[in-house]
């Protein structure tokens, strides 16, 4: 199996940047903001870590449509790292709207690295040269249910989910900079869904106008075993400003919403990052939760460590950061919980005999590769699930360890 790679920054600074202009913009005082939206801004987002198969590159561009901002992934990008000692060089390749490395590739703590990302109008990024921190173990993991572990300014109510805790020594020769992201894989209920339609010839065909149709939508299963992976969507950081050299304990580095019945494998990445890529994400962060009060300027730490080799006065936004990783997993019986789901997942709805829908039924969908998908889980993360109901075709088998 060839590892997923763990997605990158790029959208969450681009949420950052959007959410503070139209902040600025909605202040109903007739005050100038002092920063507003460009078009064309490039925002490079990459890591090179001591984790085989988790460096990757993004490459977007902001832009201003149809009174939306958007960020679309560049294509065709040239990106290499490049060790400063060694002139080793590794080639990323591009892959569902980003760049990433051999599964087997990664850094050494100590080796010092930067990145180059040629665009396809010839226009050459470089980074600034980063020293890989060293690895810090994590000595232990757990989950704790909160039925109020967030709360939702749209439904004026709080969410429920699972919050995952960690502890680990703290090295007291050295300062460190931790950021936490987490990948979590569960059985999928289903493989596709239609909306007012059905699903042939491997894709939904409309039926909104059947004038006999009588559900909103139907579900398929999948044709083999198949994984939904979820990841991160906010920024945790911890900096041991007040723990050098001790032991960490409790410390909250993920939550992961209970959206669904289904048993799920958590595994936490934490990285250990420079002093100078935790200012970055934690401006990111102050950003994306307080949105930086009104007319706030952009901050400088946002323009990160690239340079454009043919014009230096051009920025790029975003960073390039070199990381130890280390990983740690924890498996917890969802199904077990009787609380009410959050969110607005929908109960598999199969099509049945007698529906006035195309002719011949059908009740399977392909496990289609991705990121966020897979039927290819590894050995060593299936046997978490070994003794729990996976789905084979239409009917449910049990494993036995």
């Amino acid at each position: 199996m060839q590892p997923k790679h763990w997605p990158a920054l790029s959208g969450v600074l681009f949420m950052a940047l959007t959410g503070v202009f139209i902040l600025l913009n909605s202040c109903v005082e007739a005050v100038p903001p002092e920063f507003d939206f460009e078009d064309d801004l490039i925002i490079i987002d990459a890591l090179a870590s001591t984790a085989a198969g988790t460096s990757y590159a993004t490459v977007q561009q902001t832009s201003y449509e149809f009174g939306l901002y958007r960020s679309k992934a560049i294509s065709g990008c040239t990106v290499t790292l490049i060790n400063d000692d060694t002139q080793e060089r590794e080639q990323l390749f591009e892959s569902e709207g980003s760049y990433i490395v051999d599964p087997s590739f990664k850094v050494q703590t100590g080796s010092r690295w930067y990145i180059e990302v040629q665009l396809p109008n010839g226009q050459t990024f470089q980074s600034t040269v980063e020293t890989t921190p060293e690895e810090v173990p994590i000595s232990n993991i757990k989950e704790n249910f909160n039925l109020e572990m967030l709360y939702d300014e749209g439904s004026e109510s709080y969410t429920s989910g699972h919050e995952i805790r960690i502890d680990f020594n703290d090295p007291e020769s050295q300062r460190n900079f931790f950021f936490y992201q987490y990948r979590a894989y569960e059985q999928e209920l289903y493989c596709m869904l239609c909306e007012y339609g059905v699903y042939r010839n491997g894709e939904c065909l409309s039926q909104i106008n059947n004038p006999a149709l009588t559900k909103e939508y139907y579900t398929y299963l999948c044709d083999v075993p198949c994984w939904k992976i979820s990841y991160n969507q906010d920024i945790n950081i911890f900096s041991d400003e007040f723990t050098n050299g001790k032991t960490v304990e409790n410390l909250l580095v993920a939550k992961v919403p209970y959206t669904s019945k289904q048993d799920i494998l958590v595994e936490v990445l934490q990285l250990n990052i420079s002093q100078d890529a935790y200012k970055h994400y934690r401006t990111i962060k102050d950003l994306v939760d307080n949105n930086s009060g009104f007319n706030a300027p952009l901050p400088a730490a946002l323009i990160g460590n690239f340079t454009d080799l043919s014009d230096p006065e051009q920025i790029a936004l975003g960073r390039f950061t070199t990381a130890a990783a280390v990983t740690k997993t924890v498996y917890i019986r969802r199904s077990l919980r009787g609380e009410p789901l959050s969110g607005d997942l929908k109960s598999p709805q199969p099509e049945i005999l007698g529906d006035p829908i195309p002719q011949p039924l059908t009740y399977m969908a392909p496990c289609i590769e991705s990121i966020y998908r897979t039927s290819d889980l590894d050995a060593e993360r299936l046997r978490y699930f070994q003794g729990t109901a996976i789905l084979e075709g239409p009917s449910i088998q049990t494993n036995t360890p």
